[in-house]
């Protein structure tokens, strides 16, 4: 999904409510979905939307992480998707959030992590590791970036990009633990492996197999 590209989902207002209702509505084709709102009295709105209009939307790459166009009975709204649940045993969509976004109103979500560059770690043969592939920024709408890019060219093996050192753009806030590591380049399997070897003490199963070779002369 492209900066500016413009996504409309259609919901409809919902009278069925509780366990009961949602079941109703399940078999009848539609995923019980809650859209949360500052302006509204209660603080949110019980709606719903149909199954195929779901997937449709699902399907489109990173519409997580942009604003959509909300037509709720046809009135339009702008929002964003905040949360999803699966059914534990089919693992079927069940229930669906919707979070009502206003311009003049900051929000978070979670946007992905992408890199740039190749380390001069993974060069000497090192694995760069990428340990928080999402971060939760907060920001307001119209400043939502695509991806907080990370530039990891100049890492060494052993080296880590921590969330206090990454660059985000202006007005933007990352709302993750300043210590969390997002990045790592971590040493060579093999060398790791070898490291673990040269630390091992004689290994005293070759002394007992030479004692059974010999009681066995």
């Amino acid at each position: 999904m492209k900066r500016g590209e413009t996504v409309t989902v259609v919901l409809e207002r919902r009278q069925e409510l509780g366990k009961g209702g949602a079941r109703k509505l399940r078999r009848m084709g539609y995923v019980p979905a809650v859209l949360y709102s500052r302006d509204s009295a209660s603080g949110s709105e019980p709606l719903k939307i149909r199954l195929g209009e779901l997937e449709r939307i699902l399907r489109i790459p990173g519409v997580t992480h942009h604003i959509l166009e909300l037509s709720v009975d046809g009135e339009k709204r702008r929002g964003i998707i905040k949360d999803i649940q699966y059914s534990p045993v089919k693992n079927e969509i069940w229930h669906i959030d919707f979070y009502e976004v206003k311009a003049d109103q900051k929000i978070s979500l979670t946007v992905p992590v992408v890199i740039q560059g190749e380390a001069k770690g993974v060069k000497a043969g090192g694995i760069l590791e990428i340990v928080t592939p999402e971060l939760e920024v907060e920001c307001f709408p119209d400043a939502i970036p695509e991806a907080i890019v990370v530039d990891v060219t100049e890492l060494e093996i052993g080296d880590a990009i921590h969330v206090r050192e990454l660059k985000v753009p202006e007005g933007v806030t990352v709302a993750e633990n300043p210590d969390e590591v997002v990045v790592v380049v971590t040493p060579p399997e093999v060398m790791a492996e070898e490291e673990e070897k040269t630390e091992e003490e004689p290994e005293a199963p070759k002394v007992i197999a030479r004692g059974k070779a010999e009681k066995e002369k």
